[in-house]
C-alpha cells in the first residue's frame, strides 16, 4: 500500500499485489459532495498524513491501536470501494 500526497492533502492511495496498483483519488471522493456523515469522516482519516499520524498517536494503548489501524483500513477500502462504483478504477 503506497500513499500518494499533493500539496492540497493525500491524492491517491495505492494498493497492489503481484505487479496490480490502483490509485485511489480520496480529495475527489471527499470534494464529490454526495458522501454521508460517517463515510466522509472515516475518509477524512486517511486525508492527509497528519490527520492518520494524528488519529493513530491518539491510541490509548495497544488495543485501541490496533483497532484505530483497522479504522484506517477500512477506509482506504471503503474509498476504493466507492471509486469502483463511480468508475473512476481503470
Amino acid at each position: 500500500m503506497g500513499f500518494h500526497f499533493a500539496q492540497s492533502g493525500l491524492s491517491s492511495i495505492s494498493v497492489g499485489g503481484r505487479g496490480a496498483t490502483v490509485n485511489l483519488p480520496v480529495n475527489r471522493l471527499l470534494a464529490d459532495g454526495s458522501l454521508g456523515a460517517r463515510t466522509a469522516g472515516l475518509l477524512a482519516l486517511i486525508e492527509t498524513p497528519e490527520a492518520m499520524e494524528g488519529y493513530l498517536l491518539r491510541a490509548q494503548g495497544q488495543d485501541d491501536a490496533k483497532r484505530r489501524a483497522q479504522r484506517c483500513i477500512t477506509a482506504v477500502q471503503e474509498a476504493s470501494r466507492l471509486a469502483a462504483a463511480r468508475g473512476w478504477l481503470t
